[in-house]
């Protein structure tokens, strides 16, 4: 119930109360036309005037009703639902209220009520007009709209997707709270803002702005986007936004909606998966089947761009001996050591892989000369030749380095690895570190 302050009516009626009420009064206050309840109600709690709705929501004539007290008519639980709001009205409040009434012959019929003040010449409230507007049926409507609103609201919550919605001008209208885990803003900070305000900081959010503008233009009614965004926290998120858009009535975009699956795990797992599959276990550098697939790209650029590459194939010397006498992890940190400083001595556009046990591959691809090629196998050789510190052991180990380029060796993966092996093993014959 909600009470509301409107100036008291001016309503007079005969005093004293019991005087006869003229049909032409009556009927200016109760149009009996409109299918509502009304009744007049005195001040101890009777009934003095009744309408044919009032008495047919008791199966009665009004002639039954009329001079009954209100305790008599209703039943006492009901009698007291509505005492507060009665009593209220007879200190001069105007009293408004929705009421499930169980009238005879149903289960209750949803009404407005309206109790109005009628006060005497001298301004003392003498009875009470009532009304009742039969509403049933917008509350059973709204019920069913707040019921079926609170059942998408709780799948919209619980579910694994974010959900967020945007109205014809991109701002977002609702959104639910999942957003949390996808950038760490709440869903009543980004409630109004637009998708650019809320993702200025992402990067690559311009394919999303871009599916956004097809939707809003009607080319699109539905799109998919996978997007990489930055949380809060500075991590990265990824994320697939399956987007939609709903035509209003009048034509065009009335609002779209975008269901966000956080793809983070997944994509981490995936890169692990990569890693796993393209990465030696010990040293992280490629391994050989990396690098064979590496090859074949670059063997197919030389192709079409005409631009050299070269191949220079790393056999260590001495490698043996150690693993041999101090075992096999003393061993693997010293491969280990021999691929970070592969790695510093080549260049930064330069692949370095292991091709198993203590044999190393670096690819050259940009800028490739055999002045460029004989420098590059310099400096691995220089960084090769000093001690290794391991366990306070101070372990040397050698290479021999071969080489070769394309072209004019024979553009294939294969051919240009066995020239560069032939090549070392020519440098491990000739002498060591060579």
């Amino acid at each position: 119930m909600q009470a509301h302050d409107h100036p008291l009516p001016n309503v007079i009626l005969p005093d004293p109360l019991t005087a006869p009420l003229s049909d032409a009064f009556v009927r200016s206050i109760f149009d009996e036309t409109v299918g509502s309840i009304h009744s007049i109600i005195s001040a101890d709690e009777t009934l003095i005037y009744v309408n044919r709705g009032f008495a047919n929501s008791f199966n009665v004539t009004p002639a039954q009703l009329l001079g009954k007290r209100l305790s008599e008519v209703y039943e006492p639980a009901h009698y007291a639902t509505f005492l507060p709001f009665l009593q209220r009205a007879l200190g001069g409040e105007i009293v408004t209220y929705d009421r499930l009434g169980r009238n005879v012959g149903n289960a209750g019929v949803w009404h407005t009520i309206c109790l109005m003040p009628i006060r005497n010449e001298a301004g003392s409230v003498i009875a009470i007009a009532h009304s009742a507007m039969r509403v049933h049926e917008l509350k059973v409507a709204m019920e069913s709209l707040r019921v079926a609103n609170e059942r998408l609201s709780s799948h919209i919550d619980n579910s694994p997707l974010t959900v967020i919605e945007f109205d014809d001008q991109q701002r977002i209208s609702r959104c639910s709270a999942q957003i949390f885990d996808l950038l760490g803003l709440t869903a009543e900070a980004v409630v109004g803002l637009s998708i650019a305000d809320v993702l200025k900081d992402s990067a690559n959010v311009q394919p999303l702005t871009d599916a956004f503008s097809r939707l809003r233009s009607a080319s699109e009614v539905r799109n998919w986007v996978e997007l990489a965004l930055t949380h809060a926290d500075g991590s990265t998120v990824y994320c697939e936004w399956f987007n939609s858009a709903l035509t209003a009535a009048a034509g065009g975009v009335g609002s779209m909606m975008a269901l966000v699956h956080n793809t983070t795990e997944r994509n981490l797992a995936q890169a692990q998966l990569q890693r796993i599959a393209t990465r030696d276990p010990l040293t992280g550098l490629l391994n050989r089947r990396a690098l064979l697939q590496r090859l074949d790209q670059a063997i197919a650029r030389n192709q079409r761009d005409a631009q050299p590459l070269a191949i220079i194939f790393v056999d260590l010397n001495g490698f043996k001996a150690i693993n041999d006498q101090f075992g096999h992890g003393v061993g693997d940190d010293v491969l280990c050591a021999i691929a970070s400083r592969l790695v510093d001595a080549t260049r930064e556009c330069d692949v370095v892989a292991r091709l198993g046990g203590d044999e190393f591959v670096v690819l050259a691809e940009t800028g490739v000369s055999d002045e460029i090629c004989g420098r590059l196998k310099q400096r691995i050789a220089t960084a090769i030749h000093p001690p290794i510190m391991i366990h306070e052991r101070a372990l040397s180990v050698g290479a021999a380095i071969g080489s070769a380029i394309c072209p004019p060796s024979s553009a294939d993966a294969m051919t240009l690895l066995r020239r560069a092996d032939e090549a070392m093993y020519l440098a491990k014959r000739q002498q060591k570190n060579h």
